[in-house]
């Protein structure tokens, strides 16, 4: 019986944080608007020259002291209380803090539906103004078929963000793509050299392609013509057992040796230079170089292995804050905050982390299909390949 006692008192708390949430935040709601008009008001004042007798740098200061104030607010009326309110109530509970990433006094929302019976699986609010605005994309359905444009199965795609021009493994058709942002075909090549075309990256003059079936790098130029081949399926140096993502940087070609757990690394010509992961590693998918840092999507789908240019392992960053783990994710890219953008196929959706791999958002529920390649492109839209319904391609834009 006190057991029975035990789980009504639960649930009875529970319910009440609920409500004690939605309260605070529909009284922050209210507090941070009325701010946001006043200073709007009073900026619009200044810069009509309404208020002659106050310079700029006055207002400014004004402007800044007032923002200031109202983070302190916000802090004090929310955060510091629901920290105490989880502490007090909840003691026991894994992960039952709010957990603030960068926060910033911009616009955001709140998701009272989220809240849920289990405290570790809270998700509160989300401040990632750059993606929330992304929902409905700009669908271009291609045709099944083999014609120019047509696609079947798309995986892999790559962008040349000078041209703004589109790179796309059509591995049906074993070939490439090449459309332009919009859709628009332009031409294709390598159906003479490749079988299934998986992954793809390209440099400022040549396209690389991981072939699936020949388990080999496969090179052409950016026209298309076919340039050089590497690799076979093996063990050793320069062969791979099931090769997957790859990627172009400062000269070198980083790519995915998947069941032998590596990454092997080559010059532009292909010639072998090293390799690393080793025992770290659950079958590397694909891989990302940006500035100094090597980042790493394995098989286990929900964690990112980080490496220095000296391919030693720095860091592993769990991607949380999920309503369930990603199971079919093989894609993935970085903006230039560095967000992780990555495709889950089992929910075809695309879910964006945080540096730090808190979940902050997600895409394309309702509109996508067996969701694979992920770039963005010279004006940071998300562009993304999947093969829509009854098997056509699809080419999306966020």
């Amino acid at each position: 019986m006190a057991e029975v006692i035990e789980e009504f008192n639960s649930e009875q708390k529970m319910e009440a944080l609920k409500m004690e949430i939605i309260r605070n935040f529909d009284e922050l709601f209210a507090f941070l608007s009325e701010h946001r008009d006043s200073l709007l008001t009073r900026l619009a004042k200044v810069k009509e020259g309404y208020e002659k007798n106050l310079n700029l740098d006055e207002a400014i200061k004004e402007l800044k002291f007032t923002k200031e104030n109202a983070q302190k607010t916000m802090k004090s009326n929310l955060l510091d209380p629901m920290r105490k309110l989880f502490d007090d109530q909840l003691v026991g509970l894994e992960n039952s803090k709010v957990a603030v990433d960068n926060l910033e006094m911009v616009e955001f929302r709140c998701y009272p539906q989220k809240i849920r019976s289990a405290v570790k699986e809270i998700d509160l609010f989300e401040v990632s103004p750059e993606y929330v605005k992304r929902e409905n994309p700009i669908k271009k359905v291609c045709k099944r078929g083999r014609g120019s444009g047509e696609l079947s199965n798309p995986t892999g795609i790559a962008v040349d963000r000078a041209m703004n021009v589109l790179y796309i493994c059509d591995i049906g058709n074993r070939r490439i793509q090449v459309l332009n942002a919009e859709g628009k075909y332009l031409r294709s090549f390598g159906t003479d050299d490749l079988k299934e075309p998986h992954y793809i990256c390209l440099s400022q003059e040549e396209v690389f392609v991981t072939d699936r079936a020949k388990e080999s790098i496969v090179k052409f130029s950016l026209a298309g013509q076919f340039l050089k081949e590497t690799g076979s399926r093996g063990t050793t140096e320069g062969r791979f057992t099931g090769i997957a993502g790859l990627c172009h940087e400062a000269g070198l070609i980083y790519v995915c040796d998947g069941s032998m757990q590596r990454i092997q690394i080559f010059d532009s010509n292909f010639k072998f230079i090293k390799q690393f992961g080793n025992g770290e590693l659950n079958y590397p998918i694909d891989i990302t170089v940006i500035s100094d840092r090597i980042y790493i999507l394995s098989l286990d789908h929900n964690s990112i292995h980080c490496y220095n240019r000296g391919c030693i392992l720095q860091n592993i960053i769990q991607l949380t804050g999920q309503d369930q783990p990603m199971i079919e994710a093989f894609f993935f890219t970085i903006d230039k905050k560095g967000n992780f953008l990555i495709t889950d196929n089992s929910a075809d959706e695309i879910r964006i982390f945080s540096p730090q791999g808190v979940m902050k958002h997600i895409l394309g529920r309702g509109h996508l299909y067996f969701l694979c390649g992920i770039v963005l492109d010279k004006s940071d839209n998300i562009i993304c390949v999947n093969h829509g319904i009854e098997g056509k391609g699809c080419l999306q834009r966020y």
